[in-house]
């Protein structure tokens, strides 16, 4: 094409100049327009048509001007030409022209359109013949200037449309033989580019002689650096040959030799050229561009040209990498090329293969192959990707064909094997797994990837060392869905000492899973003691298996349709958490039953591990997990048990906010009977806290005892509260600053192995250790009740209430929950029969009861300060129960005494009731010990009644005529 556009104004400065010999002669304007466009249409096959005037000049030089002129090209050009002139001036020297020679001293074209349509049609074989011509004509032509202003190329072809917009063009030849300057400059589709070519001689050039060439292009937002070429061009048609080429840009320099041929269809060429650094990065168009949308794959520039293409780079920069060495082959045909990497040094390693792209219809087809060895993969991470270490190794063909770059890689198939050795691997998703130690860093990686076919699933197996334990890995996966931009297939199976896991289901091209997942592991206190989450709770937490549906996406991860095990128990549920700065768990949970025993270090019978009650633990309460996480869980149970307690149906919401617990109870089935109930936990390190409140109602009281404290002895029907706070450092601590009221009513039942008469007769001979429970004994009762004000984990009562027909008993006292001791005063009525036929009647025993000790062993004993403040009335009243109950018959008191205790004891009673006595012999007797005043407060441990039978003290009147009345009615002597 370059040819032709020379030739043609060549031809074209010739037939102005003949025209403007006609000046002389007068030939008109109109003459010399027809003239001329008939002879440029003769000899270059270029129609023109001068839709404006023609005017010609002779002073001060010979100048021919026309406007409006339109320039087509010859109808079976292999490239169509069509140009637009608003207006061309010529200037001639007139002494040349009368040489015989055409000296143009000026051409201007203005404002010219060029349009240029490529392949056309097939383009014509070149000649020496047009070579030889073109070099008579350059031999007697000479431009002094020619300009191009404001211009505008439009060149299109299969692969779409380029714009030269903005065109100047100056080109400078007023010797053939010398040299030739050419300057352009323009917009070339929108963004700036300029020109500066130099030709030693174009006269000689086209002649066969070596000439030096150079041409410097700038073109901002394309090539960050300018680009200088220079060599030694030959032109020996149709060869055009380049030697001792250098060719520079930024830091890329490239040496070397060219060819080309021009003859015949598309360009021939041969290039072989070296250097220190090619920059890729540097030399391609900023931005990208092409068809890497939905656009169809431009293969316009197959078949342009044809040849080979060699390059042995010292460095070969790309993608912000550099290779080396790179030795390239290129092979370029009709309409296909094939590139080959024949050796590229690429992290320590190798790569080779090659790639060929041709046309399958209207799409395009790629296919090659690929071969890796010894690759550092830490050089081939992308900037901002998790760091991963190792060698790498590929072998692989491929295979592509689509018509845009979406549609090319979904049909990505490929086949081999891909293999990471000795990796090393941190990924920061792994620290919200495990804490403590070096959470993120996999060692010891090793991962093959084989691929038989991208149409049926990849194999994936490999292994790693993780917190110090080897866990492997095995699956298959979808990959060409991937490739495809869809969620592929998933099928993933993990193996470690401590936990087996698997997935199966879909990863979507962003890291996304959806699918069935599970995890197993025969103790999960291992487990999370490896991930450095150790439990505080001091056992359970053993066997564990989950599965469901797993949902991982941004930012969350689900888990719906679960089935749990643990510990025994089995559910189901549902759990979502969303990651933040603090994780949110929002769920659902469903157990058949909850056994709690374990988790608090409980054994099956519900005493602390270990065997006997032991007193509470001074341990630090850890609520650094309520810190940790927010969480929102309604939970449902079949049972729930804590110590010998079973409840039935269970159902709560837990909201965690902040280290702020609130769990709401809203169904508790309890022994026969139900309730509800909260509880509150504030985590707050500096003072944390516990509140709790629960009411039952309708429980069986015997069953309920039995479970919650070990006694098996009162049954009937009843009702429970209980509202408390207190501190939540230590088990200790919380019982000491427990603040609250509790209370409970029991109805319509009796306490079994328990004969309140026989008991009455044991307090007479002494202190009564323990319970006093004979299997067999019952007392019937209408009520047992009473309602305690907390405050520092003392628990009084003023209104402790048992009600039955044989016995009607109130009490006040205390409960030291710290020191798990009690002390309690009550005061016994008991049932007698009066006489035939005249009923039952309750009588006061005469003297409180005190019940003081360990709670799990209390003391019960009479208060012989209360015989000894109303003596007269203790004796009346327990003469009435004696014969009412022990069939005892004493008309008075004096024959009564007289026949208990005898006459000794006889007078002490009398001298106690201020009558006069006769006086004993004389004896020496130590002072009686002082009885302390009936009191609730609660005695030191130490101060409890000895267990040892008490010695008998020095004879006291007082004393000795208590004892008497207590032996007489209660041994029936």
């Amino acid at each position: 094409m370059l040819r032709r556009v020379v030739i043609g104004l060549a031809v074209l400065a010739a037939l102005a100049a003949g025209a403007l010999a006609l000046v002389p002669v007068l030939i008109p304007a109109e003459t010399v327009r027809a003239r001329l466009a008939a002879e440029i249409e003769a000899r270059t096959g270029w129609r023109v048509a001068f839709d404006g005037p023609v005017s010609l000049g002779v002073v001060p030089e010979i100048a021919l001007s026309a406007e409006r002129l339109r320039i087509e090209s010859a109808p079976n050009a292999a490239d169509a030409l069509a140009a637009d002139v608003e207006r061309a001036a010529f200037g001639l020297a007139l002494a040349p022209l009368l040489s015989g020679s055409i000296r143009l001293t000026d051409i201007v074209l203005e404002r010219p359109v060029v349009r240029i349509v490529r392949g056309v049609a097939a383009a014509p074989d070149g000649s020496a013949d047009d070579d030889a011509s073109l070099a008579g004509r350059l031999a007697s032509v000479s431009i002094d200037r020619l300009s191009v202003e404001d211009g505008l190329l439009v060149l299109r072809g299969p692969g779409g449309e380029t714009r030269l917009d903005d065109l100047a063009l100056t080109l400078a030849m007023p010797d053939p033989a010398g040299e030739t300057m050419i300057d352009a400059s323009g917009a070339l589709d929108g963004r700036p580019v300029s020109l500066e070519a130099r030709i030693a001689s174009p006269l000689a050039l086209v002649s066969g002689e070596a000439v030096d060439v150079s041409l410097d292009l700038e073109a901002p937002g394309r090539l960050p650096a300018p680009l200088a070429l220079g060599a030694e061009a030959t032109w020996s048609a149709p060869r055009l040959a380049l030697r001792d080429v250098d060719l520079a840009s930024g830091e890329s320099r490239l040496s070397g030799a060219a060819d080309v041929v021009l003859g015949g269809g598309a360009p021939a060429i041969d290039v072989r050229l070296a250097g220190p650094l090619l920059d890729l990065d540097a030399l391609a168009p900023a931005g990208g561009g092409g068809a890497g949308g939905g656009e169809t794959i431009d293969l316009s520039a197959l078949g342009t040209v044809v040849g080979d293409v060699e390059l042995g780079l010292e460095r070969l920069r790309v993608a912000g990498r550099e290779i080396a060495p790179a030795l390239l082959r290129a092979q370029l045909e009709d309409d296909a090329a094939t590139l080959a990497v024949d050796e590229a040094g690429i992290g320590g390693g190798r790569v080779s293969g090659e790639a060929r792209i041709g046309r399958d219809g209207a799409r395009a087809r790629v296919s090659g192959s690929l071969a890796a060895r010894a690759l550092d993969v830490a050089s081939l991470v992308p900037p901002g990707a998790p760091p991963v270490s190792g060698r790498l190794a590929a072998d692989l063909r491929f295979a592509l064909a689509g018509e845009t770059m979406p549609a090319l890689r979904a049909s990505l198939n490929a086949a081999g094997r891909i293999a990471l050795s000795e990796g090393e691997a941190r990924i920061p998703a792994l620290a919200a797994l495990a804490q403590g130690g070096d959470a993120e860093r996999l060692s010891a990686l090793t991962l093959a990837v084989e691929i038989t076919d991208l149409t049926r699933p990849v194999a994936v197996s490999g292994d790693a060392v993780w917190r110090g334990e080897r866990i492997g890995l095995d699956g298959t996966l979808d990959a060409r869905a991937l490739v495809e931009g869809r969620a592929g297939a998933l099928d993933l199976g993990l193996a470690a000492p401590r936990f087996e896991a698997g997935y199966r289901g879909t990863l979507a091209p962003g890291g996304a899973l959806a699918g069935e997942a599970s995890l197993r592991t025969g103790s999960l206190r291992d487990l999370l003691a490896w991930l450095g989450r150790a439990p505080s709770t001091p056992g359970g937490l053993g066997p564990f298996a989950v599965s469901g549906r797993l949902d991982v996406a941004p930012g969350a991860i689900g888990l719906a349709e679960a089935r749990i095990a643990l510990d025994g128990a089995s559910g189901t549920g549902e759990a979502r958490i969303v990651q933040g700065p603090r994780p949110r768990i929002e769920g659902r949970l469903a157990l058949d039953r909850l056994d709690l025993n374990p988790y608090f270090g409980l054994s099956s019978d519900g005493g602390a591990s270990g065997g006997a009650l032991a007193g509470w633990s001074e341990t630090p309460v850890d609520l650094s997990a309520l810190r940790a996480v927010d969480v929102a869980l309604d939970l449902s149970l079949g049972a729930l048990v804590f110590r010998d307690i079973e409840t039935g149906r269970v159902s709560a919401t837990a909201r965690l906010e902040n280290g702020r617990l609130a769990a709401e109870l809203q169904e508790i089935a309890l022994y026969g009977g139900g309730g509800n109930g909260r509880v509150d936990v504030v985590a707050d390190p500096a003072a944390p806290s516990l509140a709790a409140r629960f009411a039952f109602a309708d429980l069986d009281a015997r069953s309920f005892l039995a479970a919650a404290t070990g006694f098996e002895r009162l049954e009937g029907r009843g009702s429970l509260r209980l509202d408390v706070s207190g501190s939540l450092v230590t088990q200790r601590r919380l019982m000491e600053t427990l603040f609250g009221s509790a209370g409970f009513a029991f109805r319509d039942g009796a306490i079994r192995g328990v004969d309140v008469t026989s008991l009455a007769r044991l307090l007479s001979t002494g202190i009564v250790d323990g319970w006093a429970l004979a299997e067999g004994a019952r007392t019937e009762l209408y009520a047992v009740e009473a309602s305690l004000a907390i405050e520092n984990g003392i628990a009084r009562t003023n209104d402790l209430r048992l009600v039955g027909p044989l016995v009607d008993m109130s009490g006040t006292g205390a409960v030291d929950l710290p020191q798990q001791r009690l002390a309690f005063t009550v005061e016994p009525r008991v049932a007698f029969q009066r006489g035939s036929g005249e009923g039952i009647e309750l009588v006061g025993f005469g003297a409180p009861v005190r019940i003081e000790g360990p709670w799990a062993r209390p003391r019960i004993y009479p208060d012989i300060a209360g015989v000894l403040q109303d003596p007269v009335g203790a004796y009346e009243r327990l003469r009435a129960m004696g014969s009412g109950i022990f069939g005892i018959d004493a008309p008075s008191a004096g024959e009564a005494l007289e026949r208990a205790v005898g006459e000794e004891a006889a007078r002490g009673i009398e001298r106690l009731l201020g009558l006069p006595q006769p006086q004993p012999p004389a004896v020496t007797a130590a002072p009686a010990p002082s009885q302390p005043a009936p009191t609730d407060s609660l005695p030191p441990a130490a101060a409890a009644p000895s267990q040892d039978p008490p010695l008998d003290p020095p004879l006291d009147p007082t004393l000795d005529a208590a004892r008497g009345l207590i032996d007489l009615f209660m041994n029936n002597r």
